[in-house]
């Protein structure tokens, strides 16, 4: 029971490093309570997607003018795909485990000190341990919450119905404008309210207010500035009841979806509470070791983190590198961040406000999709590409909500964490007709202006 490193938690943020520290000859333990794959994989980024290319499917057969007749969606079969997506990275995360030598261990890891950890009556020892136990819905504190009828993201797919009538989303966040879109093209009545004064609060302003026009085109009432108080039984249904400036609101709804943001788990981790030091998270230095020697965390079980699987990713296979004894090969600074509603969004690096409230001096420009080709072959709805750079042309962030943005974005994020100029990406060619190149004029313009100061 002696190994080198001992991994807590089996989802984006633990199991590559499993995998790379056993790759790289460290004998390697992963210990999972539930399923492989964590939230990410078995109740939140691919189920929800599997849901949301299926759905937007849909809306573009019934919105297209070169389609004839009422197009039908078997929903039994949308879940059954959705299942069968889900169980076959689940099988495939396994093998890759199994494959490299890695001992998964299923149940609940307590960690005793820096080198041991128990689970059972079974003790491990370890030279590291490396935490990535993620984390779990955050609840509203009101009067209600807990009503038959209201759930939160994590337990949206355990026991799907076929159809929910009226679905009211307390959270305009990702998940919220997710979950709205696809179950307004299942036939729902949907109703999002939001607290913040827009959709999307934590990205550039401008994708949030546009957003919100396109969702209500789609028959979405969405309902920003709103606090939720209060959730009510009203027979069988519930009464959300919500203020917007101060002036007293009700939605009735058949399910409550609350997503109002997600925190640590750090349920019954420790035997001693006090072993590292916490905030709302795990604190960790910039190379993710904790104030324990031989603890180690990522993912979002850290203080302030990026809840998003691809951070989680980037940052175990750093601290596993640092673990191994390798150089880290990848950047967990820079991290893009997206929406899979049509059209898609993505973000990365500072929004023109964040780099003036740290005093920058920055420009920012920006492109609309109107007239891009590939954009009119989609049909696709208004969209952007909006740069944010410094006086000396230097990337310093990139906000896009267009069709393939979270593919797109994978350039800008490479370009901030290497440090490029608009003039650098000016220079390269992009393919016609494609939705890319809009950026291409973006750039020359943007550099031919630095050029004229």
């Amino acid at each position: 029971m002696q190994y080198d490193l001992i991994v807590i938690g089996g989802g984006p943020g633990g199991y590559p490093a499993a995998l790379y520290a056993a790759g790289h000859g460290l004998k390697t333990a992963l210990f999972e309570q539930k399923e492989l794959g964590g939230t990410c994989l078995n109740r939140g980024c691919i189920p929800t997607k599997a849901l949301l290319h299926s759905t937007e499917q849909l809306r573009e057969m019934r919105t297209s003018p070169i389609f004839e007749g009422t197009p039908l969606l078997n929903v039994s079969g949308l879940y059954e795909k959705k299942d069968s997506i889900v169980s076959g990275l689940r099988e495939g995360i396994g093998k890759q485990l199994a494959a490299a030598g890695v001992k998964v261990i299923s149940g609940h890891a307590v960690i005793r000190n820096g080198h041991t950890v128990v689970c059972g009556d079974t003790e491990y020892s370890t030279k590291n341990i490396l935490i990535a136990s993620g984390s779990v819905p955050a609840a509203l504190r009101i009067s209600g919450i807990t009503l038959p009828g209201v759930i939160d993201s994590d337990r949206l797919f355990a026991d799907l119905p076929e159809h929910i009538g009226k679905l009211t989303i307390v959270g305009g966040g990702v998940i919220g404008c997710e979950m709205a879109s696809v179950f307004a093209e299942l036939g729902s009545e949907v109703t999002v309210l939001e607290y913040q004064p827009y959709l999307l609060p934590l990205m550039d302003r401008e994708i949030g207010r546009s957003l919100q026009p396109i969702l209500k085109k789609r028959n979405i009432n969405v309902q920003c500035g709103a606090e939720v108080y209060e959730i009510v039984q009203d027979g069988e249904a519930l009464n959300c009841h919500y203020r917007v400036k101060g002036k007293e609101q009700s939605v009735q709804a058949d399910l409550i979806l609350v997503c109002t943001g997600r925190k640590a788990d750090l349920t019954d981790l420790f035997e001693d509470p006090g072993l590292v030091e916490s905030d709302r998270g795990i604190i960790v230095d910039d190379s993710f070791r904790t104030t324990a020697e031989g603890i180690w965390a990522v993912g979002d079980v850290i203080h302030g983190s990026i809840k998003l699987a691809h951070a989680a990713e980037a940052q175990s296979l750093y601290a596993a590198a640092l673990i191994a004894g390798q150089t880290p090969q990848t950047d967990p600074k820079v991290i893009p961040a997206c929406v899979y509603t049509s059209p898609e969004i993505a973000s990365v690096g500072m929004t023109l406000e964040e780099a003036k409230e740290k005093g920058l001096d920055v420009l920012s420009k920006k492109a609309t999709m109107s007239a891009n080709a590939r954009s009119l072959i989609a049909e696709a709805e208004r969209g952007f590409i909006k740069i944010v750079y410094d006086r000396d042309g230097k990337l310093l962030g990139a906000h896009l909500m267009c069709e393939r943005a979270s593919d797109m974005i994978a350039e800008y994020t490479t370009a901030i964490v290497n440090g490029l100029t608009v003039g650098q990406l000016a220079s390269a060619v992009r393919p016609h007709p494609s939705f890319c190149e809009a950026a291409s004029q973006l750039f020359l313009s943007a550099a031919q202006e630095l050029q004229k100061q």
